[in-house]
């Protein structure tokens, strides 16, 4: 009975610590590839370049609210109609 219980511990042991560490590697790569991380290592690594890319995207995007609101505007439509089925 006391080598059963143990080996019990033992293994429970084993078990609790090797997924303590691999959640800790998974949380760590997990945060490295997070967006932020990501173009904060490319603008590191690049001069710059990541952060010009942004802007240009964050340009293009409320370009496209700017005439989609234009669009909703001059043909009287409110609301989201994506999800409407016909």
């Amino acid at each position: 009975m006391l080598k059963r219980t143990r080996w019990v511990v033992v293994g429970y042991g084993l078990g609790a610590t090797t997924s303590y560490f691999a959640a800790r590697r998974l949380r760590r790569t997990a945060q490295k590839f997070a967006p932020t991380e990501v173009a904060s290592r490319v603008g590191a690594t690049v001069g710059g370049k990541a952060r010009t890319v942004q802007n240009a995207v964050s340009q293009g995007r409320d370009a496209m609210r700017h005439r989609e609101a234009e669009l909703r505007s001059s043909h009287h439509l409110t609301g989201d109609r994506r999800h409407l089925r016909t």
